[in-house]
């Protein structure tokens, strides 16, 4: 098997998984993005309704392989978004949980935004490769 795919595969698997308990819980993941203090109140619900489910299409895409360009193109651009938050909040001095995999809004959890930082740049770089190494092989690379 081929790096890429396995790859492509993780980050889809890691899409749905991500989407899942937003889908289940929408408002404990309305709570979580009125945290990031970033979107205007009258965008937050939404965006708890859609992104999770966008995260979930995307996700889908990936392992299936329908729509692939769509869905990785997608993937590199939630990613960055999901980042720049991320970053803002971090460079704001705020430490979140980023409600990206647990919902859970625990007051006593020590959350750890260098992680989040690092770990989106780790998702991204490998988004970044899977999307290169498909287009390259469209554009008939070897």
């Amino acid at each position: 098997m081929k790096l890429s795919y396995i790859l492509r595969l993780f980050l889809g698997a890691l899409f749905i998984y991500a989407s899942i308990d937003k889908i289940r819980f929408p408002e404990k993941f309305l709570k979580i993005l009125y945290n990031y203090h970033l979107l205007p109140d009258l965008l937050l619900n939404p965006t708890a309704i859609i992104l999770p489910w966008l995260e979930c299409v995307v996700g889908v895409s990936l392992v299936t392989g329908i729509l692939l360009e769509g869905g990785i193109i997608w993937a590199n651009l939630l990613l960055l978004i999901f980042f720049l938050a991320l970053m803002i909040d971090y460079l704001r001095g705020m430490n979140i949980n980023c409600g990206c995999f647990n919902l859970d809004q625990n007051p006593s959890a020590q959350y750890h935004m260098l992680w989040y930082l690092l770990r989106d740049l780790l998702l991204m770089s490998i988004a970044t490769y899977v999307g290169w190494d498909l287009f390259k092989k469209r554009k008939g690379g070897v």
